[in-house]
């Protein structure tokens, strides 16, 4: 039998070639894309794990090697990370290995730059920090990425900002591996984006096995009604499937480690990436080549079980169970879990329940293509209507298989349109200084900023408040204003509302982009699952066409009513599904909708399109196939 399942493999036989290769290429797909979640998932770990230190609090007061306080800065108009650090523990610090990326734990008044601060440092740098030139560059084993703007800055103890008063990180050691907040915030969204893209690949999966279901199953009943066991046949079709499964995860990871350059480009937490970060490690390589191909063995024989059991009833062509309305209670269990949890809940029972949401949808979806089926039959006033409405009505669950994915990304649309965030309102004004003090400081720190302000030649206009100071000046060089109030409030820098928005603009845009990362893997992966389902529902549907076509029926009629078997699920079940989405989305949120601006809509329209793009273009491929296997 292997030999016999290697054979085929060579010599598929009519019509076999295209579905070979159709399985082939959604089978790399996948590959390609489960390689990416796992190396973009670990490229995140090894970015944080290079910084962590920064953020880690694990020391005691007491006995700390040393403290570090993050500030908010700004540099030639771009956001800048500053890490003010002092070492507590001289002796303790000289016996411990230093921060990563620095050849030594910074000693007071030495300045660690990364080399995009580096190439853009300026006589305004060197004021602030009062050296002429960087003291060293930090090396990319110390930067989350080749574009971070990061100084690090050494300071004497007990100065403000690492002051016990102030609250500062301790650290116990120079190697803390704490998780970084931007890069924690990104695992999150990959995490979630794993639970609604996890559907739309078991689906497309399964359209890999099963793409040439229909031409296996006759070939394999034919095998059972001249003697050959259970074990066998499912043996036979193990070894067909499970080649094209290796070679096709084969294919989707050398074209995952080819396209790594060129994802590295992507410029999310921050900056783009190290290429190593994303190349993936042989134990990465091996379980994709071993998850990929088992599960798309594990996926042709559970399609293939009728044939093992009743071979007879495949070769007759006995008409296949209805599915039945007690799928549509499962509807019910998603939006309540979330509904209960809301945003506050934990982590892992929220993507239980976006994953048994995800889940109803892909059960359910062959009941309502059985229904929409029905009454098209029931309704149709040409045969053009009434061939698709009982293809539909006939095979539910083989009609939905090849749109699955696609309506899948509908629900991911759904849930995602009420998330997109728009970014910051930008309401922030470019107009004035606001700087923070401590109580009863704010007018000695006025008068300061005048101070300083009048001998550098600049005309402002500074008020008070309990405890803040604005101060207004009649130029547009912010830097220079920023260098002379550099350290009016020591541990503190002055920011313009508008650059304080640009600090925090950064994590929406990591949100934008990861969104649209998350939609592209999923537009990707109903692409690949339609254009598979085409050429699978071609060969499927190879002989009733002949059959047809023998009555005289004309070609024509038999391709538009194909088409249109292909579209109505996409229509009839992808449209409410987008609306199940939604309504899931706002069963997280309270009722709340929280896109800004018009993102939502403009997501939900191109789903939509691109939808239906999908299907035509699909349509498109599958009628050659279908032309020619319906021919004899």
């Amino acid at each position: 039998m292997t030999d016999l399942g290697l054979r085929f493999v060579r010599r598929p036989g009519p019509g076999g070639r295209a579905a070979n290769l159709a399985a082939l290429g959604a089978t790399a797909i996948v590959a390609l894309l489960v390689t990416f979640l796992i190396a973009g998932s670990l490229g995140l770990t090894h970015r944080s794990d290079r910084i962590g230190w920064r953020s880690t609090d694990d020391g005691d007061a007491k006995t700390a090697v040393g403290v570090v306080n993050q500030i908010d800065d700004m540099a030639g108009g771009v956001p800048l990370n500053r890490y003010d650090v002092a070492i507590n523990n001289p002796a303790k610090s000289a016996k411990l290995p230093p921060p990563p990326g620095l050849p030594r734990a910074p000693q007071p008044g030495e300045v660690f730059v990364s080399p995009e601060v580096a190439k853009h440092w300026s006589a305004d740098l060197s004021k602030r920090f009062k050296v002429d030139k960087p003291t060293g560059t930090i090396s990319e084993k110390g930067l989350s990425s080749a574009d971070e703007w990061v100084v690090i800055h050494g300071v004497e103890k007990n100065s403000p900002g690492v002051a016990a008063a102030d609250n500062p990180k301790y650290l116990d050691s120079w190697r803390g591996t704490a998780l970084d907040e931007r890069m924690a915030i990104l695992l999150l969204l990959v995490a979630f984006g794993i639970t609604l893209v996890l559907f739309p690949l078991l689906s497309l999966v399964g359209q890999a096995a099963g793409v040439a279901a229909k031409r296996r199953e006759h070939r394999l009943a034919a095998l059972r009604l001249a003697g050959a066991t259970r074990s066998q046949v499912l043996w036979l079709s193990a070894v067909e499937q499970a080649v094209l499964g290796v070679l096709g995860a084969i294919a989707g990871v050398i074209g995952y480690i080819v396209l790594t350059p060129l994802i590295a480009r992507i410029p999310l937490g921050g900056g783009t990436w190290y290429v190593h970060d994303l190349t993936p490690s042989w134990w990465v390589v091996l379980i994709v080549l071993i998850a990929v191909p088992l599960l798309s063995v594990l996926s042709a024989l559970i399609g293939l079980g009728r044939v093992s059991i009743t071979p007879l009833g495949v070769v007759r062509g006995q008409t296949r169970k209805a599915t039945s309305a007690l799928r549509l209670g499962l509807l019910v269990i998603g939006p309540v879990m979330l509904a209960i949890l809301g945003l506050g809940g934990a982590v892992i029972p929220l993507l239980i329940g976006i994953g048994m949401a995800a889940l109803a949808v892909r059960v359910v979806g062959p009941f309502a293509v059985q229904v929409i089926g029905k009454f098209m039959a029931r309704t149709a006033k040409g045969p053009v209507a009434l061939l698709a409405g009982r293809r539909l009505a006939d095979d539910p669950k083989g009609a939905f298989r090849p749109v699955a994915a696609l309506v899948l990304s509908g629900f991911v649309t759904g849930f995602l349109a009420l998330f997109m965030p728009y970014g910051m309102s930008q309401d922030g004004k470019d107009v004035s200084f606001e700087l923070y003090t401590k109580q009863g400081q704010a007018v000695v720190v006025a008068e300061d900023a005048k101070k300083r302000l009048q001998e550098a030649g600049f005309k402002s206009e500074v008020t008070t408040g309990d405890q803040t100071v604005n101060i207004s000046v009649s130029t547009t060089d912010r830097e220079k204003v920023r260098t002379v109030l550099y350290d009016v409030v020591p541990g503190k820098v002055p920011l313009t509302a508008a650059e304080k928005d640009k600090q925090d603009a950064g994590m929406y845009q990591d949100l934008r982009l990861g969104v649209a990362l998350l939609l592209g893997l999923v537009f990707v992966t109903g692409a690949a699952s339609t254009a598979a389902g085409a050429v699978g529902t071609a060969l499927d549907q190879a002989g009733p066409a002949r059959a047809l076509r023998r009555s005289g029926v004309p070609l024509s009629v038999i391709e538009r009513s194909a088409r249109l078997a292909a579209v109505v699920p996409v229509i009839g079940v992808g449209l409410p599904v987008v609306g199940f989405g939604a309504m899931c989305g706002l069963a997280l949120s309270g009722g709340q909708v929280i896109t800004q601006g018009s993102s939502g809509v403009v997501l939900l329209g191109a789903q939509v399109v691109i939808g239906l793009v999908l299907v035509a273009v699909a349509g498109a491929a599958g009628a050659p196939v279908l032309r020619k296997a319906s021919i004899g």
